[in-house]
């Protein structure tokens, strides 16, 4: 029998304090590329600094908010129904999470949370993004990124990489 999956959406947290850090980053790294800039050019004083500031708003304001929107939207969850989990290779996704740079942190009845391996990733999502693996005798559900979800589910349907004896089901 083939895997299959079912996806919908899941509740997201954290999008607003996410939006509010790579907001704040970006405009600290546009005004310290205006002060080098202008230093550069020798010619960084006030007066200019603030003129090009005020000048070069869609660089210095506009293109942060649009970096923290998107990087903020990057960050919806999402939530895979995989049936049958008795036809489901749970190590080969295990190994899924790993290979995209996640640990395990908790592992008990049936559910495996994950955490970002290293230290800048989790702390620019500040560590809201625990994907976890929950068993049921039925099936298995999967919450994770969706942009993460994306590259999983065509594996899934189309491959045969997370099924246990695939060549059963083709003979």
């Amino acid at each position: 029998m083939a895997l299959t999956v079912h996806s919908q959406d899941a509740k997201s947290k954290g999008q607003v304090e996410i939006f509010f850090l790579h907001f704040v980053f970006a405009l600290i790294m546009m005004a310290l590329f205006l002060l080098i800039i202008q230093w550069f050019g020798g010619k960084l004083t006030w007066y200019n600094y603030s003129k090009y500031y005020v000048m070069f708003i869609p660089l210095t304001v506009v293109l942060p908010l649009i970096i923290a929107i998107t990087t903020a939207f990057s960050y919806k969850k999402v939530l895979l129904t995989i049936a049958p989990s008795s036809n489901l290779n749970q190590d080969r996704l295990k190994e899924f999470f790993f290979k995209e740079d996640y640990k395990a942190i908790h592992q008990a009845d049936g559910k495996i949370v994950f955490e970002r391996a290293r230290f800048m990733p989790r702390f620019l999502s500040l560590n809201f993004d625990k994907p976890y693996i929950e068993v049921t005798p039925t099936d298995v559900k999967v919450y994770m990124l969706k942009r993460l979800s994306l590259v999983l589910i065509p594996q899934i349907q189309m491959g045969k990489r997370f099924e246990i004896n695939p060549d059963q089901h083709n003979a």
